[in-house]
């Protein structure tokens, strides 16, 4: 069932909230830690940071990738900071206790028979590992729902702009401080109600085309589509004939904080909205190239972006968590127009819709 009325001021404003939306629904869904390419030799790595939780995925001896809590056995040390490689082991930089690849701890310095430790009883605390379309999820709950069941039937979809998801190279990355609860910066994303106005010079000028675009939900994703913008001076040298779908933009956000984003052109790339305390976001872009386009332009395209809608939306958001914090604000209706067009806020209602049965359910909106 959809929300009837947007959510009230205290779900953004009051820090109790974010305390829960920690444990109820960022502790309980899947969460997007790299690319496969990205750890695709044995002993590669890649971390992510989970609300308070540290996390990191690694490619196994076997090519097999497990994932597990970015936490020593011993007194808690994180193990491996960013993107990297190991060799024979994973040795803790604090006490050096040293881990195989599948987690298990194989030495400890200085031990002896008193110590009565067993190594092969201590092992690093493990997470569930899904990958969908190239790309590696995790989760910390051990009783989600799978990752396929939720989105599978994006699949499809993603592969008619890439047909082989899984040979797309990571090529570059940016991340914009959002001052303001994770939530504000998802609804801003999944509404272009805001478009004409905010983003008046730089995404409907030479990007997207306002006409003919919808945002349409989809279980528990959001799908945004529509066209490129060719009737005003371009925003970045995009060809819209190079294939069948570079003429077309497409956005499919997938709950809680991550979507999969196709750009004119051929361009890709993956955001995520990572949240690190009730007022503060990271708003991360990743950027993919599959080779048809120089990695020069991708990364001319992330530093375009960046400087104008970017920039604009870190702006915005910021303003409406100061207003929400208003002890005279009350949220007005949905505006929902068409209840598809890009000047309706359908996907904001259905954002809120998700959120109050995650809230309710404490068990991500399964």
């Amino acid at each position: 069932m959809e929300a009837t009325a947007p959510l009230a001021a205290r779900y953004y404003t009051e820090p109790s909230w974010y305390e829960r939306d920690k444990e109820n629904i960022f502790y309980r869904t899947w969460q997007c830690v790299c690319h496969v390419s990205e750890v695709a030799q044995s002993g590669a790595y890649a971390t992510l940071r989970i609300a308070d939780e540290n996390v990191f995925v690694i490619c196994g001896n076997d090519g097999v990738l497990r994932a597990f809590y970015n936490v020593c056995r011993h007194r808690g040390h994180p193990l491996v900071e960013g993107f990297g490689r190991v060799g024979r082991r994973l040795v803790c930089p604090y006490h050096a206790w040293g881990y195989d690849k599948s987690g298990t701890l194989r030495n400890v310095p200085g031990s002896g028979e008193a110590d009565r430790l067993s190594c092969d009883r201590i092992s690093l605390r493990p997470l569930r590992v899904e990958i969908f379309c190239g790309f590696v999820f995790v989760n910390l709950d051990e009783g989600a729902t799978a990752l396929k069941d939720q989105i599978g039937d994006l699949e499809p979809l993603f592969r008619t702009y890439h047909p082989d998801p899984e040979k797309l190279v990571f090529v570059c990355e940016t991340s914009i401080d959002h001052q303001c609860n994770w939530k504000l910066s998802v609804e801003n994303y999944n509404e272009c109600y805001h478009c004409p106005t905010v983003h008046a010079k730089s995404l409907t000028r030479g990007v997207l085309a306002m006409e003919g675009y919808t945002t349409v939900p989809h279980g528990r994703m959001i799908w945004h589509e529509g066209k490129a913008q060719t009737t005003n001076e371009k925003q970045y040298d995009y060809d819209v004939t190079k294939s069948p779908r570079a003429g077309d933009y497409g956005a499919y956000w997938l709950w809680p904080n991550v979507s999969f984003c196709f750009y004119p052109g051929g361009y890709f790339t993956i955001r995520q909205w990572l949240p690190v305390a009730w007022r503060k976001t990271i708003y991360r872009y990743r950027w993919f190239s599959d080779g048809s386009i120089p990695e020069e332009d991708v990364r001319a395209l992330m530093e375009k972006h960046k400087e104008t809608t970017g920039a604009e939306d870190e702006a915005v958001v910021s303003r409406i968590q100061t207003g929400m914090e208003s002890r005279c604000f009350e949220p007005g209706p949905y505006i929902l127009g068409d209840g598809k067009g890009a000047m309706s806020e359908v996907g904001l209602r259905h954002f809120h819709s998700l959120y109050r049965q995650a809230s309710e359910q404490g068990n991500g909106g399964v």
